[in-house]
């Protein structure tokens, strides 16, 4: 043993250098590296079966965990052994992992565990908050109670990165709108205990899986996302971020969404003049791209199938007219499109109050339609005055005599003119000098009365008591004609009262007195009388004329029926004289009843008549 030290010891010069100035190891750390050294020297001879699996290196994140996958294999030889160490070097020397734990060095405590189990072989080890100095490489030792310890001559070296790896997005190329799709975000990390925390720009339902890579150095676990597209979506990026200890990554994915036309809309000059000609395009967002168009009507009548549609002399009565657009994934419509049409000034007209009292003033307006709108003006009198050049004019205390005033409206496409306007003033009854009274047949009295709005008019007599209604009115513009006739009793003064809701007027007529009216009457009355009384006489006379004829023919009807009568009482005389005669008195007597009684029913018919 003494000679193996004596070799040793110069082998470690370097090594007892490096305990001073940095490590600061004690004697009998120096002593186990000088064995591991002298160990390594005879494993080629005496390792037989002794053999570990471990991977060249290993890469390792900054501030997370590496794992060291480690299996080993000894020299069992049929037989079982239940006690192991084991041990792992930082660099040959320091160690790092020991089942006794007072053995690992202050800078590795509480970071290092054997995640595998010894007894199964399993030799991996896991270095957390992981750092730049633990990079290096690392060896295992094993040491077998009751067979023999031996040093691995395999190696792993650890190197440490500042940035994990970005994610890798995978998603189907092309994703339809409205359909569900699936997206997986691929996550590399060397420290499956301490997952980054993986995020979507897209909301859906997630999940992960994890599978290891690369011989198990890494692990890549996947996210997976399940969402629906819209088409909002097209042409964005679908990322996944990945936070490592407060480092974060991302990786995305450039969406393709396919979706039917949206946004359709017709496309044309922002204005065109009024009988002009344009051209139409049908625009819209689809992917695809819209591949057939139609043109349509206000009214639905469908007008063309094509990209553009011309339409021919437009004017300011041009209807809206909408496109549809088509593509593989169906179709949809514009709103109707109204066309900007230019064109002069339509419809001027002076606007103002629907009525003013007189004395007071107005402003007036002048209105018309025009696009784009008037942007001058001029106003005129009756007789052609200018008299403004503004939007508006004012008219100072105006009457009833003013006068009507018109306008004219200019834009960029040219100019018109209203026709005259005359206001509607408001002012209370006059009563023209023009009214008066006059007697001829009748007694005719006319009141004339000037006044908006049009005036009601009484009359009254001496006894103001007593009014009488006009017999007729008339009306004329602002002039309202109102007539009273009068036959007897007519009175000799006459007051005609007018009044509207401004105020009121009166004026008393003078009705001149006429003695020819008296003699009219009387002989109007006379000559009724001798019509009544002749109509009495012609009907009297009509009435006896039918009496008579009445009369007469019952005369003649008796004859006959006693000539009748004669005859048959001479044959019975001829048989039977005595009861003849006997009868012939009796229907004698019978017949003069009868006529008798017939008499009086026509006198009766005929008083009957009369009446």
């Amino acid at each position: 043993m003494i000679a193996r030290v004596n070799i040793c010891l110069p082998l470690y010069q370097p090594w007892r250098q490096l305990q001073h100035e940095v490590l600061n190891f004690d004697a009998e750390m120096v002593f186990w590296s000088c064995l591991f050294f002298l160990w390594l020297r005879v494993s080629s001879a005496n390792a037989g079966e002794w053999s570990a699996k471990m991977p060249e290196s290993v890469v390792g994140l900054s501030g997370s965990c590496v794992l060291i996958p480690c299996t080993f294999s000894y020299p069992a030889n049929g037989k079982t052994y239940t006690e192991f160490t084991g041990i792992w070097y930082h660099e040959y020397s320091t160690v790092v992992y020991h089942t006794d734990t007072s053995k690992i060095i202050d800078s590795f405590k509480g970071r290092t565990s054997l995640i595998g189990d010894l007894h199964q072989n399993n030799c991996s080890l896991n270095i957390s908050s992981l750092s730049n100095s633990d990079a290096g490489s690392f060896v295992f030792r094993i040491e077998i109670k009751d067979l023999n310890k031996y040093s691995y001559g395999e190696k792993v070296s650890i190197s440490v990165k500042e940035t994990p790896e970005n994610p890798t997005v995978s998603v189907e190329e092309e994703v339809t709108s409205g359909k569900p799709v699936n997206a997986t975000c691929a996550v590399s990390h060397s420290c499956p205990s301490d997952l980054p925390r993986v995020t979507w720009s897209h909301g859906g339902k997630q999940s992960s899986t994890s599978q290891p890579q690369n011989h198990g150095q890494w692990k890549l676990t996947y996210y997976s996302l399940t969402f629906t597209p819209s088409r909002e979506d097209h042409n964005k990026l679908l990322i996944c971020s990945a936070e490592f200890n407060g480092k974060n990554v991302t990786g995305h994915k450039t969406l393709k969404v396919k979706y039917p036309p949206y946004n359709v809309s017709v496309v044309t000059k922002p204005s065109v003049k009024e009988n002009d000609s344009v051209e139409l395009s049908c625009s819209s967002d689809s992917n695809p791209p819209a591949n057939s168009y139609q043109w349509f009507s206000l009214n639905g009548t469908m007008l063309a199938k094509s990209p553009t549609y011309k339409l021919e002399r437009v004017s300011r009565h041009t209807e809206a007219i909408s496109c549809t657009a088509f593509n593989t994934e169906g179709k949809n419509c514009s709103g109707p499109q109204k066309m900007n049409v230019l064109y002069p000034p339509y419809n001027v007209s002076v606007v103002t109050k629907h009525s003013v009292k007189e004395n007071d003033s107005v402003e007036l307006s002048c209105s018309s339609d025009s696009n784009p709108p008037a942007n001058s003006y001029q106003w005129f009198s009756l007789n052609g005055t200018m008299l403004a050049k503004s939007p508006t004019y004012k008219l100072e205390r105006v009457s009833r005599h003013t006068e009507a005033i018109s306008c004219t409206a200019f834009n960029t496409e040219g100019k018109n003119s209203s026709g005259p306007r005359k206001l509607n003033i408001l002012y209370p009854p006059e009563i023209k000098s023009e009214s008066s009274c006059m007697s001829k047949i009748l007694t005719v009295c006319v009141c004339i009365v000037d006044s908006n709005p049009p005036s009601e008019v009484k009359w009254f007599g001496p006894d103001s008591s007593k009014s009488f209604s006009s017999t007729s009115i008339k009306q004329n513009e602002s002039l309202t004609i109102f007539t009273l006739q009068g036959w007897l009793g007519f009175p000799e003064t006459i007051l005609c009262f007018a009044n509207n809701s401004l105020g009121s007027s009166s004026l008393t007529l003078e009705a001149p007195q006429n003695g020819l009216i008296y003699i009219v009457v009387a002989s109007a009355f006379a000559v009724v009388l001798v019509c009544i009384l002749m109509c009495v006489v012609r009907r009297h006379c009509r009435n006896r004329a039918v009496q008579q004829t009445v009369m007469k023919n019952k005369q003649t009807q008796m004859k006959t029926t006693q000539h009748k009568l004669d005859l048959e009482n001479k044959e019975e005389e001829r048989s039977d004289g005595g009861f003849y005669t006997n009868s012939h008195v009796y229907v004698n007597s019978v017949g003069d009843k009868r006529l008798l009684s017939s008499d009086r029913a026509l006198e009766d018919e005929v008083v009957y008549a009369n009446t």
